[in-house]
């Protein structure tokens, strides 16, 4: 008598842990699809940021200057301004990815690669080509 009670037992275990499983596996990729758009999006918004603002400078000439705030997301390989792009590299669940806006400016400067929210000041600079400087701010 106690062997049968102890097999119900154990076979309810096992029915309740054939249910939750495929459940659990389903939340979790459901988190992990979640968590890589949201990576996506937050480096979009920060080279559309960047660009954006290097766009405003550029239409007010020197000495125009502003701040803008970025948050660079996790996983981030590389992160440029080269000619007229911001541009990030990430790597993320679905394989690396680039991540890349386009402005009228021609851009100089560095961005973070390292996770969190930066203060990055955008300045026309007067020379023979009239540049866009993006620098942290200090």
């Amino acid at each position: 008598m106690k062997a049968q009670a102890a097999f119900e037992y154990m076979l309810m275990a096992v029915l309740v842990l054939a249910f939750v499983t495929p459940l659990w596996i389903y939340m979790v990729s459901i988190n992990t699809d979640a968590s890589d758009e949201l990576t996506l999006a937050y480096a979009k918004n920060a080279v559309n940021s960047i660009t954006s603002g290097a766009d405003l400078v550029y239409s007010q000439g020197p000495p125009a200057k502003i701040k803008v705030s970025i948050n660079v997301p996790d996983g981030v390989l590389a992160a440029n301004l080269t000619n007229h792009t911001a541009f990030f590299r990430i790597n993320h669940y679905n394989g690396v990815t680039h991540i890349y806006s386009l402005s009228k400016a021609r851009l100089n400067g560095t961005i973070p690669t390292r996770k969190g929210t930066y203060l990055m000041e955008i300045r026309a600079v007067d020379n023979a080509e009239f540049d866009i400087d993006v620098q942290r701010a200090t």
